[in-house]
Order: C-alpha cells, then sequence, then structure tokens
C-alpha cells in the first residue's frame, strides 16, 4: 500500500523534528559539562587556564599550555609572572592580542564579523542536511510509483512476463541472476 503524500511529509516532518531536537539535546548536554570542567581548571591553576586557550605564535601551532618550543616556555613563563603581579586574564590576554594579534587566540570571540565563525558552521551544516534530504526524498519519491506499478498483476501475459516493453523488477532481478550465473561458469571453465 502506498501512503498518500500528505501523510509522507508528515513523516518526514516529523522525522526532521526528531533529529534536531536531538541535536540540541546532545549539544546542551555537552556545553555545561565543557564549561564546569574549564571552570575547575581555572581554579586549581589560572595560568593553564589561560594558556589552554592560547595557541602559540610560533610555526608549531600547538595550544600553549601543551607547547614545548622555546617561544611556548617563554610565553607561559609571561602569563604566570603576569597573574603573580596581579593581572586579570582579560588583560593578559589583552596584552598578548595587542603584541601577536587575534591569531593567537584558540577560538575567536564572539563578536563583530568573528561572529560568523562561529555560526557558520552550524548553518552550513544544517543546509547541508536539508539538501541531502531534498535530494532523497526526491529519489525515494520517483522510484516508489515505478515499483509500485511493476509490482501489480495489470499488463501481464498468461506466462507471467509483462506485455509491456520494460519488465518487471523480478524479472529484472531474474535476468541478471541468469547473467551471472552464465559468467561465473564461463570463467570456472
Amino acid at each position: 500500500m502506498i501512503a498518500r503524500p500528505s501523510a509522507r511529509r508528515q513523516v518526514r516532518a516529523a522525522a526532521l523534528a526528531a533529529a534536531i531536537l536531538g541535536w540540541i539535546a546532545s549539544a546542551s548536554l555537552a556545553v555545561p559539562h565543557a564549561i564546569a570542567n574549564e571552570s575547575a581548571a581555572g581554579k586549581k591553576d589560572p595560568a593553564r587556564a589561560i594558556t589552554s586557550q592560547l595557541i602559540c605564535p610560533c610555526s608549531c601551532g600547538e595550544i600553549l599550555s601543551g607547547c614545548t618550543c622555546e617561544t611556548g616556555k617563554a610565553m607561559q613563563g609571561y602569563v604566570d609572572r603576569e597573574i603573580k603581579s596581579g593581572k586579570s586574564k582579560d588583560q593578559i590576554e589583552a596584552a598578548l592580542v595587542n603584541q601577536y594579534g587575534e591569531v593567537i587566540l584558540g577560538a575567536p570571540k564572539a563578536k563583530g564579523f568573528n561572529l560568523l565563525v562561529w555560526v557558520a558552521p552550524f548553518v552550513a551544516t544544517a543546509f547541508g542536511f536539508a539538501l541531502a534530504s531534498l535530494i532523497l526524498f526526491r529519489w525515494v519519491r520517483r522510484r516508489t510509483p515505478a515499483v509500485a506499478m511493476a509490482g501489480g498483476d495489470s499488463g501481464r501475459d498468461g506466462a507471467g512476463r509483462g506485455a509491456s516493453p520494460g519488465a518487471t523488477a523480478e524479472q529484472d532481478l531474474d535476468a541478471l541472476r541468469a547473467r551471472a550465473e552464465a559468467e561465473l561458469k564461463r570463467y570456472q571453465e
């Protein structure tokens, strides 16, 4: 039995809504955990909380807290000295950004043009899923009527063959199986 087009749309809409809600739920569960871990690490070692969000400006490209190059060690020492002198995290980051530019930040600040960096991946992913779903649904819709018509008994002659030039799906499968068996026998000889 073929479902009505309106019922198919309702099922698709429900599936899409469930997928979106699942994605939002998983994202909302991950964020508080990450924030809690970051704040706990910051209370234990404030220097590590700062250096874990910065990238070493040399060519190694490592996160500053795990960098072992000379530049990274020097910057880790700079952060330690600044914290001991009483400067805040924001003051230290601002000084490093003034010296090296925003490329030193592990993640750009979510303001101005940088907001695009935060939003674009989600928009592109949603657009990709929507496009893939549209293509898939159209592809399935095109193939469904052909399979439904091929399964019926109308248009068959007494031998079970289709009266029209096009063969049914079962006949196509039988022909392919026979061809595969013939080729297999030919290669075995």
